[in-house]
Formats: structure tokens, sequence, C-alpha cells
């Protein structure tokens, strides 16, 4: 289901109107074609209905055969008269659709043959009785009881004749031969009297014709009508029929043949003579017999496909009219999240789609409008913010150049007048001890006393001196002072320190070296007063416009932001100093620390700029 949720609105809505059309063309192609099959059954009912039919014509020739020879027998007043002349009177009569009258025997009441005439010849033997079998009527019809030299023996008509006083009369037994051909069989011309195979072969229509085969209970085909039967021989179809003779029903079936059988699948009805052992096999190829069935289904199966193509390519230019003013809203709204305001919402739609486009535009414009009112008011801010600042960094930088110039003059008038005074003052208390020796012990204790205290407070005088403004920076240069302020910062503290320096190719100007100088400054001075390091290493490079400090020690380290927020102030203190230093360059400051795990400070700041002011 979220898998569904993930197609787009066009691939569900086809998925769905795929699915609901392949129902609604499923259930009308199954209807459709259950129609076509009853239609096919149709077919098979009347061809069918046209074996009965030849199978009636069938009998109604035996019944002719029967009543002429009734008619005779009453016309010689109960007697028959000679084989001869009846089968003269056969000849004459009107000619049989299957078949033609070969021969007459005569049979007594015993069933031995008395006369004969035509052909097949009765049997040599003197006296013997011939298989007639019993009568449900006056006549039955048996099969061949002879070969016919030229011709295929077809059936022997036996017509019961009665006689006197209740004793069994004698039998008439004709004989006849089958009337093949190659021509296709048409019922409706051959049910016709007088009717032939000339008049047969001109029928045009391929649904009225047929081929056909009467097969007696051996499987022989005695009949065959049509340009592949093959009369006299077994029959091809009695595979297929052998289970319809047993039950002696009639059927109509399709006739599937077995592999290099040498005919085509054809449609076959199958049907018994009911007055004979005979059956009528009518037979019509599949594509000429379920011609309109086959044509039928494959006009539905086309009109289905392309039915359905055709409805959806209807639904797709359909929901492609939907879903395409929804994509240009889609890009729309996202060019929109991205800050494009500009690019008017142009979507061409008067439904509900077409007023959803009318809202995002005027919802476009009033972002726009708002969106230009932030701009000229975050124009106006940063031009303060910078204005302001451009200020601050210059109050900043003038505070910083007069602090400087404040240590200057403190650092020479204390090295001119503090540091001469004291001086001074020293080689007096010495003259004053050198004038007092031995003769006043305790007050040449005193002024020693005096001395001692006037050259701490000298020493310390010139260490403030050094710290405020240290000469070295002003006569050296930026590396020798850093050097000098690690040996004494550092070295006196029992720190094992490691400096090392790549020198510049021309000295800086004096502002960017005060200001590195500080920078430094401040990270020896909190190593030597916070960190407890046992080592320290400071390193300065000057390379592709880049003067980088790197000072490191192995000390305690600390949480570099819960200091930020609230530790120590005079360390947090001193950092910030060297952040807005550092700034002031336009340059770069990154610390690195953790508790137990020693401080690294990473200065950057850019040569040329600074040069350039």
């Amino acid at each position: 289901m979220n898998r569904l949720r993930r197609l787009g609105l066009q691939r569900r809505i086809m998925l769905y109107v795929t699915v609901g059309l392949a129902v609604l063309f499923g259930l009308v192609t199954i209807l459709g074609l259950g129609a076509i099959d009853q239609a096919a059954q149709l077919v098979f009912n009347e061809r069918l209905a046209t074996a009965h039919t030849t199978a009636g014509i069938l009998e109604r020739d035996f019944e002719r055969v029967a009543t002429e020879i009734d008619e005779a027998e009453r016309e010689l007043a109960g007697s028959t008269g000679t084989a001869a002349a009846l089968l003269d009177r056969l000849d004459r009569s009107a000619p049989f659709l299957f078949f033609r009258i070969s021969g007459v025997w005569l049979i007594d009441g015993q069933g031995r043959p008395r006369d004969a005439a035509g052909l097949p010849r009765p049997p040599a033997t003197s006296g013997s009785q011939l298989p007639l079998g019993p009568f449900d009527g006056r006549y039955t019809v048996l099969r061949a009881m002879g070969p016919v030299a030229g011709s295929v023996s077809f059936a022997a008509i036996a017509v019961r004749l009665p006689g006197s006083a209740g004793a069994v009369g004698s039998v008439v037994v004709v004989h006849t031969v089958s009337l093949n051909s190659t021509a296709d069989y048409v019922p409706a011309i051959h049910g016709q009297p007088g009717s032939d195979a000339s008049s047969a072969s001109g029928a045009t229509d391929a649904t009225e014709k047929y081929h056909l085969e009467v097969v007696d209970p051996s499987g022989t085909a005695v009949l065959g009508i049509g340009a592949d039967e093959r009369p006299g021989q077994p029959s091809r179809h009695y595979a297929a029929i052998a289970g319809l003779v047993a039950e002696h029903r009639a059927a109509a079936l399709l006739h599937q043949p077995e592999p290099g059988a040498g005919f085509d699948p054809h449609v076959m009805a199958v049907v018994p003579v009911t007055s004979s052992p005979f059956y009528i096999v009518l037979e019509q190829p599949v594509d000429v017999a379920l011609a309109l069935p086959f044509q039928l289904r494959e006009r539905l199966i086309l009109l289905a496909v392309l039915g359905f193509v055709v409805a959806l390519v209807l639904a797709w230019v359909t929901t492609r009219h939907v879903v395409k003013p929804t994509e240009e809203l889609t890009l729309a709204a996202e060019r929109m999240a991205l800050g494009d305001l500009a690019s008017p919402i142009d979507v061409a739609a008067q439904d509900e789609i077409g007023q959803l486009a009318e809202s995002l535009e005027a919802m476009r414009l009033r972002l726009k409008e708002a969106h230009e009112a932030i701009e000229r008011t975050n124009s106006e801010l940063e031009a303060r913010v910078a204005e302001r600042t451009a200020r601050l960094e210059q109050l900043l930088r003038r505070t910083i150049s007069a602090q400087e110039e404040e240590r200057h003059r403190l650092a020479r008038e204390l090295h001119d007048e503090t540091a001469q005074t004291l001086a001074a003052l020293a080689i007096a208390i010495d003259r004053a001890r050198d004038a007092l020796d031995g003769s006043g012990t305790q007050a040449a204790e005193q002024i020693r006393a005096a001395r001692e205290i006037a050259g701490r407070l000298l020493a310390e005088t010139r260490r403030l001196i050094l710290g405020l403004r240290p000469a070295v920076l002003d006569d050296l240069g930026l590396i020798p002072a850093i050097r000098w302020q690690c040996e004494t910062s550092l070295a006196e503290r029992g720190v094992e320190t490691t400096f090392e320096a790549d020198p510049p190719d021309a000295r800086l100007p004096s502002h960017l070296e005060v200001t590195l100088f500080r920078i430094v400054q401040e990270a020896v001075s909190n190593i030597a007063r916070h960190a407890e390091a046992r080592h320290a290493r400071v390193r300065l490079t000057f390379r592709d416009g880049v003067a980088t400090a790197v000072i490191t020690d192995d000390g305690k380290g600390f949480d570099v932001g819960r200091l930020s927020r609230s530790g120590d102030r005079d360390a947090s203190v001193g950092l910030l100093g060297m952040q807005e230093r550092v700034s002031l360059l336009n340059g770069q400051m990154e610390i690195r620390s953790a508790q137990g795990s020693g401080t690294e400070i990473v200065v950057q700041v850019p040569i040329a700029e600074e040069a350039a002011r």
C-alpha cells in the first residue's frame, strides 16, 4: 500500500483505470466468448440435424425399395414372378440418391435362394441357408452379401413377402452398390428428386457443402461423396466414432486427426440409420463449419484489445490534461521553495486547478513583495551593521593603538624617570652604606636591607617596562621578541620550551608585529599561569601571504565551551582579547583543548592585507 502511495498521481490513476478496464473488457470478452461458444454449438446442432435429414433420405430410399416389391407382389396376385422381372421393375423406378440396384434374389421360406438375377450371384452350394436374421418390420437392411465387380457393394435390402395360411412367406433380397462421387455433398440439392453430382457442384456457399460417408458396423466406408473419401476402404473416422457406434448414439464432434493422418481437423456429425446397421458420417472442415464463430471470436478479441488500448490512450490523454497542470504547479511550488519568486505561474486551466494556479500566483506575488521588503530591510540592517562594525573595529583599533601608545609612554616614563630614580636611589644607598661601613653595624644592616628592596623594585620596574613594551620588539623584530617572551615567561617557571620560526622575507608592519606579539604573549602567559605544563612548543610560519602561529602545551587543558560560558574570568578575558585582536586582522583563531589532554591554539593572519593598510 505504501508503495502504491509513492506512485505519481497519473500512474496511480492509470493503474486504477487499467484495472477497471481490464475487468470490464474481461467480462465483456468472457460473455462474448460464451455467446460465440453457443453459436458454435448451434453449428454443431445444425450439422447434426443435416445428418439426420441425410439419414432420413437414405431410409426413404430403403422404404421405396420395399414399396416397389410390395406393389409388384400385389400386381402378380401373390406371386413375385421371376427375379429378372423384379430387377427390371426396380431399374425402371425413380433413381435412388445414394445407391443403385445391382441384383435380386428370391429366397424361399427355408431361407434358400430359388431364383436370382444380376449381381452378386447366390452361393454356389445348393441348399445353403442365408443369414437373413429377424425382421422387425416388413423389411430389414443388411450388409452386402457379396462383391460386385467394378463397384462398391452398399447394402442388401431384405423384404418379407407374406405366405398363405399363416406360413412363413418368402423373402426378396435386393442388392445395391453405392453411388460414390468426388463432388461435394449438398443436402439442399441432393434431397431434391432427380438431383445428381453435377447439380450439387454448382453450389457456391462453402457452408452448404459436405463430405459424406456411410460406414458399416465393421468400419468400412460403403459410400463416399467428396474429394478425399475412400469408399470400400476402412473409414478414417471409425476410431473417433467407435464409441458412438457401440452405444448406437448420434453426436456432433470436432475430429482432431493424429499427427501424420493426412487430413485436416473437421466438424463431424454421426447419425445411425434406424432401419440398418449403417452410420451416416457428415463432415466439414473446421475453417468452413466454424468460420462464423471463429470470425466472431477473432473480431471480439480484436475489438476488445483495440477498445482496451483506445480506452487506455483516452484515459492517458485525459489524466495527462489533469496531471500536467499539477506537475507544473508542483514545479512552480518547488521553484518558490528554492527562492525563485520572479518566475510567474502560467498554467492554462479553467477548472479547480486553474483556481489553484491563481491562488498560487497571488501567493507568489505577496511572497515576492514580502521578500523584497525583507531584502530592503536586510540591506539597510546590513549597511547599518557594517557601518557600526567598521566603527567598532576602528574604535577598537584606535583603542588598542592608544593602549599600545599608552604602554609605550608608560614604559618610556618608567624607564626615563622611575627606573633612573630607583637607580640613583640604589647608588645613594650604596654610598651611604660605604660611608657607614664599620661605624654603625645596625644602620649598615638597615641600609643593606633598603638596598635589596631598591634592587628588587628596580628589577620589577624593568620587568614591568619590558612587559609594557619590550625594547627587543622595536629593535630586533617579532621573532626575537617572542623568543625572549618564551624564555622569560616559561623558562623561569621550569617549562621546557621549543621555539621554531621561519622568518619572513621582510619585516612586518609595526601594528601587525605588535598584534601577533600580544596574541602569542597572552597564550604564553596562560600556559605559565594556568596550564601546569612541563613542555610547550611555539611555532611561527610565514607562507603564501599568511602568518601562522601554533602554541601547544601538555598541560591539564580545559573545556573550551564551558570556559566561554562560565569559568576562569582572567583566562576567558584573555582568550576574548586574543580573539578580538585576531578579528581586527581579519584572521582566524582555533582553540583545541580538553581536560587532561593539553591545549593547542592556532592563529592565522593575512599578511598582504595588513601590509597594505
